[in-house]
């Protein structure tokens, strides 16, 4: 039986029926049936080398932002939420490479830097997400992005892991090109020293703007299409009268409207209706096709 082999590996956390909507900012999603926390470096490549061996396919799940999952759930998850070390290195006069795992929150690993006097990530403050899911979405602003941080990221996969230096990766948009049946395990990041106040009030300000613009407290996935090249998907939808919509539970914000929020009990099916709505009219009223930003696991848009 697949979960009593999987108990099997050392380090390494087998649970069943775990609900996931608690687990993702948007608050929807039926239960994983095998939810998987491997506590170590060794039990995530073990792990990965049985599922992979076997073509057993699975879900990597960080701090659930940008996904929206089946009301029926998933098979197989695995979390890293257990990969969250943070190790610094001195490197130069200013600058330091820190080395993380890829289950620290993002905001975790924003708040050490503070205290540590280390910049770099202000302009990532507020986001919800993991580090492995900040690379691997390549999670940014207008302004920044993280692999503009990355000195080098960790992989593993079936045949163990391996360290990628930033010149070797291929970010694009809100992606990054993962090697073949590979997950991000750690990464190391570069920063520079400055003075933690200063860092601060950056972050302060990066958090007004963000909870002025966005629906703040409200549950979303975050943006939930890509922005075209040179325009704003939020002004797209706006500009054909899609804010306010609603079905059932699932609305288009007010405040933003490349934002979908649960204003209670929102099933994927309503908010995957709605996806539907606003690609079909953008794509009518202006020629553009919209691409979602947002992971969708077990079911399509």
């Amino acid at each position: 039986m697949l979960s009593e082999d999987l108990k099997k590996i050392r380090d390494l956390q087998v649970r069943e029926d775990v609900p996931l909507l608690p687990l993702t900012s948007f608050r929807i999603g039926g239960p994983a049936h095998l939810f998987l926390v491997p506590g170590s470096l060794k039990a995530l490549e073990q792990t990965i080398s049985y599922l992979s061996n076997r073509y057993i396919p699975y879900k990597v799940l960080g701090r659930g932002s940008n996904l929206l999952i089946s009301d029926k759930g998933v098979k197989i998850v695995m979390s890293l939420a257990a990969l969250n070390s943070i190790h610094s290195s001195p490197r130069g006069h200013f600058l330091k490479t820190v080395s993380v795992g890829a289950g620290c929150r993002l905001d975790s690993f924003v708040s050490w830097s503070i205290r540590n006097g280390l910049s770099g990530l202000e302009n990532l403050s507020g986001i919800p997400a993991s580090i492995g899911g900040a690379i691997a979405m390549n999670a940014g602003t207008n302004k920044f992005s993280m692999s503009e941080a990355i000195e080098a990221v960790q992989f593993t996969g079936p045949d163990g892991s391996c360290w990628l230096r930033r010149d070797r990766l291929q970010f694009d948009y809100r992606s990054l090109r993962l090697p073949d049946r590979a997950i991000i395990s750690a990464a190391r990041i570069q920063l520079c020293k400055a003075d933690p106040d200063r860092i601060r009030r950056r972050v302060k300000r990066v958090m007004l703007k963000r909870r002025a613009t966005q629906p703040a407290g409200e549950p979303s996935a975050g943006c939930i299409f890509r922005n075209p090249p040179g325009d704003s998907a939020g002004r797209l939808i706006d500009r054909c009268g899609l804010k306010g919509l609603r079905i059932g539970d699932a609305e288009i914000s007010k405040r933003h409207a490349n934002f979908i929020v649960n204003c209670g009990k929102a099933s994927a099916l309503q908010v995957v209706d709605l996806l539907k709505i606003i690609r079909e009219r953008v794509q009518k009223e202006t020629g553009i096709k919209l691409v979602p930003e947002v992971s969708v696991w077990g079911m399509e848009t």
